[in-house]
Formats: structure tokens, C-alpha cells, sequence
């Protein structure tokens, strides 16, 4: 059972348009982006990769309240959904 409800909300031609203008610019920039934050962090010193490890660990808070990652799984859902259209 998933626990990702698919809900069908009609959009119009522009924002569908819209959002195939967006989906398309982040397939060309992403990879960009991506590369980039992978030269950083290739480019660190054990010394600075340390600092921005501590950094990371210093937002976590395990008490935190919110929505446990449902947003994020609804989110995952959209994108699946995206891949499995651009495959056919």
C-alpha cells in the first residue's frame, strides 16, 4: 500500500507550459550545478570538509515536529512520475 496518495489537479496550457519550461531548465542546469558543488567539495581540506560537517550536524534536531518526509515522499512521487512519462 503506498502511503503517496496520486491527486489529479487540472492545469491549465500556460501552467503546464510553465512547468515543462521549468522541469526543461533544470535538466540543462542541474548537471551544471551539480558538477559545481562536486568541484567544492573536491576542493576542500580535510580542516574545512571537518567545519562543514559539524555545520550540517548543528541543524539537526530530532525533536523537531513536522510532517516525518510526507511532503518529501509526495515530492519524490511528482519527479517518478516526471521520469517515467520522459522514458516512454
Amino acid at each position: 500500500m503506498s502511503i503517496v496518495a496520486e491527486v489529479k489537479i487540472p492545469i491549465d496550457a500556460k501552467t503546464r507550459a510553465e512547468m515543462k519550461q521549468w522541469l526543461d531548465t533544470w535538466k540543462r542546469v542541474g548537471p551544471i550545478l551539480d558538477a559545481g558543488r562536486w568541484a567544492r567539495v573536491r576542493a576542500l581540506t580535510d580542516e574545512e570538509a571537518w567545519r562543514e560537517s559539524e555545520g550540517l550536524f548543528q541543524l539537526w534536531e530530532p525533536r523537531m515536529t513536522g510532517d516525518a518526509g510526507e511532503g518529501l515522499l509526495c515530492q519524490q512521487a511528482v519527479f517518478a512520475r516526471a521520469r517515467r512519462r520522459e522514458v516512454r
